[in-house]
């Protein structure tokens, strides 16, 4: 559900606030020294640090509710009431741009009280109860914003606390653990005793307003062959070992890449496809009359 939070905290700064997304990055990555010094154009860096319960919204004992139309009443635990809180601040080469970089996502932000359900991407679109938002609150869990920016090694930045507050099933059983990274030890046959490693990510392609992209070609540079994406988006792909890599996403003529270095904290590729997905193509298996065995 954090995943989808980010995607549509980006949703609303990219088309309720028209930010060009050729031209300006929303990132969701930590600010530290070494990220910032990356940067190559104009980025709103959106960082969620602190996730803490609500305890004004706090609801104790069973809430009553029936199993469809004419089921039976049940009891039902209320469900948790989680503050998410994002330190959003603005990073251009003037500090004039800067200024205005923040200062137009504030302007967005402060637009909606509740996240508008028409930018929800992911489960939240699902989500029951409204999704409250707070900006720029004099009470924000950041006491001590230089003591912050010193832990990361960092410069001292003006920067917008934005807090939503989502509600959680407490009697939601999950599905099971998600699979980002996975790191799978591998002994050679061919030389004994000499193990490597393998480690197989799992990402998500989107095109710019979040949607999912079906049947998108994904494969990481100089690596193996590669993979396409299912009905949802999704990807599996494998590494060697951890380290640097490019992903690299592809639909008809469009092709979107990103630098990552694994393990990440997701492997999520935004593309706009300008051309349909061509039809995949699969292997044959055997040989026929008068050609070669497909391979």
């Amino acid at each position: 559900m954090f995943s989808d939070l980010d995607e549509t905290i980006k949703a609303i700064l990219v088309q309720a606030g028209g930010l060009d997304p050729t031209q300006i990055d929303v990132s969701f990555e930590i600010p530290n020294r070494e990220w910032s010094g990356g940067i190559a154009k104009p980025t709103l860096n959106c960082y969620l640090f602190d996730i803490r319960e609500n305890r004004e919204l706090r609801q104790s004992g069973m809430q009553m509710e029936r199993n469809g139309t004419n089921g039976a009443p049940a009891r039902r635990r209320a469900p948790l009431r989680l503050d998410l809180t994002y330190l959003i601040t603005a990073w251009t080469r003037a500090v004039e741009d800067e200024h205005r970089l923040l200062w137009h996502a504030l302007r967005t932000l402060m637009r909606f009280a509740t996240l508008p359900v028409q930018h929800l991407q992911g489960d939240l679109k699902d989500h029951e109860l409204p999704l409250h938002a707070k900006l720029a609150q004099a009470d924000s869990v950041l006491k001590s914003p230089g003591e912050f920016w010193t832990a990361l090694e960092n410069q001292l930045k003006p920067s917008l606390s934005y807090t939503v507050t989502i509600a959680v099933d407490r009697d939601t059983q999950p599905a099971g653990v998600p699979v980002l990274t996975a790191f799978v030890g591998l002994r050679q046959l061919e030389v004994a005793g000499q193990p490597s490693n393998d480690v197989r990510l799992g990402g998500v392609a989107r095109n710019q307003a979040g949607a999912p992209i079906a049947d998108a070609e994904v494969f990481v540079e100089g690596q193996g062959r590669p993979t396409f994406t299912d009905a949802d988006g999704r990807f599996t792909l494998r590494v060697p070992s951890a380290g640097a890599y490019t992903l690299v996403a592809r639909v008809g003529t469009t092709v979107a890449r990103r630098e990552v270095h694994v393990p990440a904290p997701d492997y999520t590729l935004t593309l706009e496809p300008s051309d349909p997905p061509a039809p995949r193509q699969r292997a044959k298996r055997g040989g026929g009359k008068g050609g070669d065995p497909a391979s």
